[in-house]
């Protein structure tokens, strides 16, 4: 060939700038994009000569001179001869690819062309001030062709020096580049590549100072990681390994999807997050290949956005990337992706659910988070699992809301009570345990919305905090005759008659009514009683409260003060004790209802503690 020379064809003004700083965002994008164009090169030669030559044939290698200040990306594949450097390298953005889509249309083919050799190859300019390609056609009796350019955009073509196949194109860097240092570079590689499918070679023979090593030839990439085999084939050994592997963890997981659709063209592996690690970070990692090349952890198009919570791998063969290969293209393909990760994610909870229960139960609390907060934001996922979310009771048994539905109907039907807080309220979760009532322990900040979703959902179900709107529940059953029914209200309305004036005084100022019950425990002498509805508006006022909002013209409604008829204490105030011990006996019980609800204030909990040593002091001396 005739030496050539001219400035490179564009379809905008000074491309270059655009390149270094808008249209990729790191400059260390360029290692990926030229191993992406040789990987290209690879998979047509082997599609071009029929199967004759795999992909496990090729290889890539990255060689580092540090006399010359040089980089070089060479590889195997498919090489160009003069028409092709002048028709994809010198005319930025003509996609190489598009030609070979035309040619060789299956789809299995469109998906192994990973890059377009054009527009990417010239972030190599990113970090080097001059790039050089020397490359030799697969066809027989093509010429080598040597290419040279530098960032003013200027090139020279020649005669190559090349005597095999492939391409070898070489970076100058400037003195001291971070990409001239081996160890950086394997790490940059391993980035992108780590799991890539063709074998990548990094080669420095020159130390870069008397004291270190050479650092030799080193293959720096595992060419057949896990979640591209098939899920039967794989160990569980294997997914604990390859979970530390690729997330830099030591923590094992318990359970995870393995992603296989040949349709779709998606493989990958979602791991689940234990309690703590989200504890530590709500976010997880998740990783998007396009054919093992990694390509984003926050592809937030393609996953769906529960699944941030968890760290894993997906790989979409298919992905409608940008022309930078950083983000994802709108692409109907991707809503089919989506709803298919969805239902494997359904599928493995459903699965261990009904074969695993003892299993699954087991890792529940750290399932638990992730589960209701993926069914408040996704209704596909919603519809799948929502039927094997379980609770522990009182009694630490785990039960579907279906099952504890069922086992409370002689109790109270379609009404739930649970713990919000299981210190705070123990002194109600020993009245529940002592009446043989249940209760659902839901302690996580993500089961208030999750209750009110579930009221919403459905209308005739009702949740109750075990310490709100529990009478029905608790009070002990109605006399049988009619005289004992007669009896049981005249000695109600004695009690709350003897009783009215001493509270009165006591209560005096507050806004809290005082009502009296039987209950079935007649070991509970009292209990503050809030009304469902008005403690969750108490909440949202603390919530505005927290956040700087006044809501002092808000009015909140009374507390009930219930004391227990059954109680032998209530029965004595009311039948027995004088004036002087109603009113040391109110305020303890009234006290004692408080505790059970919030904490005292400094000198009524030393009030508190004075009246205990008193009453005791009245047991000794009877």
């Amino acid at each position: 060939m005739t030496k050539k020379t001219g400035m490179l064809t564009v379809n905008s003004e000074n491309i270059f700038p655009i390149i270094k700083k808008w249209l990729y965002t790191e400059q260390d994008i360029f290692v990926r994009e030229l191993i992406s164009n040789g990987a290209d090169a690879i998979y047509k030669l082997a599609k071009v000569c029929d199967g004759e030559k795999t992909k496990q044939e090729g290889k890539i290698e990255l060689e580092i001179n540090l006399q010359e200040n040089t980089l070089k990306f060479i590889d195997n594949g498919l090489g160009m001869d003069a028409e092709e450097v002048d028709r994809y390298i010198n005319q930025i953005a003509f996609s190489g690819a598009t030609d070979f889509f035309n040619k060789y249309k299956d789809s299995e083919n469109r998906q192994k062309v990973i890059g377009h050799f054009g527009l990417g190859f010239y972030s190599a300019f990113m970090p080097a001030e001059r790039v050089t390609i020397n490359t030799l056609s697969h066809r027989l009796d093509s010429a080598p062709v040597y290419w040279d350019c530098s960032a003013d955009m200027n090139y020279d073509m020649s005669v190559g020096t090349r005597d095999r196949a492939g391409t070898e194109i070489t970076l100058y860097l400037a003195d001291g580049s971070q990409y001239l240092d081996p160890e950086y570079l394997e790490k940059t590689v391993k980035k992108y590549f780590e799991f890539f499918a063709i074998p990548i070679l990094i080669t420095c023979n020159e130390a870069a100072d008397d004291k270190s090593p050479a650092y030799g030839t080193k293959m720096v990439n595992d060419t057949n990681p896990l979640w591209c085999r098939n899920p039967e084939d794989c160990e569980r050994q294997e997914y604990i390994d390859f979970y530390k592997k690729a997330f830099r963890v030591e923590v094992e997981p318990k359970l995870w999807v393995h992603l296989h659709s040949e349709d779709l063209g998606v493989k990958g592996i979602i791991y689940f997050r234990n309690q703590a690690q989200m504890e530590k970070s709500i976010d997880g990692t998740m990783k998007l290949y396009s054919q093992q090349v990694f390509i984003s952890d926050q592809a937030k198009t393609l996953i769906p956005e529960y699944l941030f919570l968890q760290d894993g791998i997906i790989d979409c063969a298919d992905a409608p990337l940008m022309v930078s290969r950083s983000a994802l293209q709108e692409d109907e393909n991707v809503v089919d992706i989506t709803a298919y990760i969805t239902e494997q994610v359904a599928y493995k909870l459903y699965g261990t659910f009904e074969c695993e229960r003892e299993f699954y139960e087991s890792i529940w609390e750290d399932l638990n988070p992730f589960v209701k907060f993926s069914c408040l934001k996704d209704k596909l996922l919603a519809s799948y699992v929502e039927k094997f979310i379980i609770f522990k009771n009182l009694n630490g048994t785990y039960v579907t809301l279906k099952e504890h539905l069922e086992q409370i109907e002689p109790f109270h039907k379609n009404v739930v009570y649970y713990v919000s807080d299981d210190i705070q309220q123990a002194n109600y979760i020993n009245i529940f345990k002592k009446a043989g009532i249940d209760a659902l322990l839901m302690t996580h900040v993500v089961d208030q919305p999750y209750i009110k979703k579930q009221e919403i959902k459905n209308q005739e179900l009702r949740f109750n905090s075990i310490d709100s709107d529990f009478y029905e529940a608790l009070k002990a059953e109605e006399a049988g005759s009619a005289d004992e029914v007669r009896a049981e209200a005249d000695e109600n309305s004695f009690i709350e008659n003897a009783l009215k004036d001493t509270f009165a005084e006591i209560l005096k100022g507050r806004q809290i009514e005082v009502k009296v019950g039987k209950l079935i425990t007649p070991e509970v002498s009292s209990v503050i009683i809030i009304d469902e509805e008005e403690r969750r508006v108490r909440e949202t006022l603390e919530i505005y409260e927290a956040r700087g909002i006044d809501t002092s013209g808000f009015k909140t409604g009374n507390d009930t003060l219930l004391l227990n008829t059954a109680s032998p204490l209530v029965q004595y105030m009311a039948h027995e004790a004088s004036e002087d011990e109603k009113s040391l006996l109110g305020r303890q019980l009234y006290d004692l209802g408080r505790l059970g609800q919030e904490s005292l204030e400094a000198q009524e909990m030393a009030d508190f503690i004075e009246r205990s040593n008193l009453i005791l002091q009245m047991l000794i001396q009877r």
